[in-house]
């Protein structure tokens, strides 16, 4: 019997763009499997960051569709406008960018830019509004906010960073029997805030590790914003003593993405940026390089082995020679000419995310077994093949 796993990526607000994926492959799975949820279906889902809302959305057995409409109708109340607007250069610079485009006064808006550009930072909790009262409120299981360890099936993996002991923390829902973890007793939203915890965006969290102390975490992407191979370490390590169940040779894993930034930049435009500048942009040069590499060993490693492994991710834009930005999904199915912005943190994309996603599982192909295949197709080759 095939171990199957599900792997969901980082990437804030552009987790609706996996969610609308989660969706397609939620409808396949009930045609192929009757009655089947996606939480029974794999063995075990792992998340990083925005994927851990959903993988833990998914534990508690919400359906695709609620969780494209927790983006949609809570992103606000995650990314509060006020304080995006903060983070923004000021009006002044912003005229001065749209007029001193001339190369020589590159160094000039950069400077400007740093000296307007404020970065506050996303709120935990405000009143009803905030990342933890948002995921309070949402991630309900049986009737009530659970603990991880409450959570039944499937394996649960959650990955955050821990800056006091310098480990990424592996929050799971199952334990060999004669270990208690630490946060056994925190309940799951909780860590899913941790989890989503990104620099620059907001603050570490805290997380009760005793009566006197606490554990401070941050985004899981600082070191697995792509959670694939951590996921299979850990299926591996639960079922040592039952290697027929799980091991190298039968297991099959799904990964997702957030869509990869396609931000273009010259020498000329990082090498004013100074501390400010490189911390804006972490998610965009940081986070990706990890994930990509997970990608590449994940689908190295399971390919030498024959396995099954489908990864489900697509360039949010493409740049022509002539300097015009699109996504060639949209561009493709309905003839259009249409940038999608790239920020993780404004609510305002998630229709253009969606939509983006949408012409990508219509017109998309993608690499699966050595060959290109629709991602539709794909994805009903993966789901028949367990």
């Amino acid at each position: 019997m095939t171990y199957k796993i599900l792997s969901l990526d980082g990437g804030g607000i552009r987790g609706v763009l996996s969610a609308k994926i989660l969706d397609e492959i939620e409808a396949i799975v009930a045609k192929q499997h009757p009655g089947k949820k996606l939480n029974q279906y794999f063995n075990l889902i792992a998340g990083t960051s925005t994927g851990s809302i959903l993988a833990a959305g998914l534990a508690c057995q919400m359906e695709a569709k609620q969780l494209i409409d927790l983006y949609k109708n809570e992103g606000g109340n995650i990314f509060l406008k006020s304080v995006y607007l903060q983070r923004q250069p000021k009006k002044p610079i912003r005229w001065l960018q749209r007029r001193l485009t001339a190369y020589g006064l590159r160094q000039l808006t950069s400077w400007l830019r740093r000296l307007g550009g404020t970065y506050a930072l996303y709120p935990h909790q405000k009143g009803n509004q905030g990342l933890a009262k948002v995921l309070e409120r949402n991630l309900i299981y049986k009737g009530k906010s659970p603990k991880i360890t409450e959570i039944t099936e499937p394996l649960l993996l959650i990955l955050a960073y821990d800056v006091f002991s310098r480990n990424t923390t592996w929050f799971t829902n199952q334990h060999p029997s004669d270990y208690i973890p630490w946060y056994n007793n925190i309940e799951l939203w909780e860590i899913c805030t941790a989890s989503a915890s990104a620099p620059t965006f907001f603050s570490p969290y805290k997380l009760s590790y005793n009566s006197e102390k606490y554990l401070t975490h941050i985004d899981g992407g600082v070191s697995a914003n792509n959670p694939a191979l951590s996921a299979i370490a850990h299926a591996l390590w639960m079922n040592r003593e039952n290697p027929e169940k799980c091991n190298l040779n039968n297991i099959a894993v799904l990964s997702i993405g957030t869509g990869k930034t396609t931000q273009r930049y010259e020498y000329d435009d990082i090498a004013q940026w100074g501390l400010a500048g490189w911390a804006s942009h972490i998610s965009d040069i940081f986070l990706d390089p990890s994930a990509k590499n997970s990608e590449d060993i994940c689908r190295q490693l399971l390919r030498s082995l024959g396995r099954n492994y489908l990864r489900l991710d697509f360039n949010l834009n493409e740049h022509s020679k002539e300097g015009e930005v699109y996504n060639k999904y949209i561009k493709i199915k309905k003839q259009i000419t249409k940038p999608i912005k790239e920020e993780i943190d404004n609510p305002d994309n998630c229709q253009d995310l969606i939509e983006a996603a949408q012409c990508y599982l219509d017109c998309g192909e993608v690499d699966y077994k050595g060959k290109t295949v629709p991602v539709r197709s794909a994805i009903q080759q993966f789901i028949e093949s367990h």
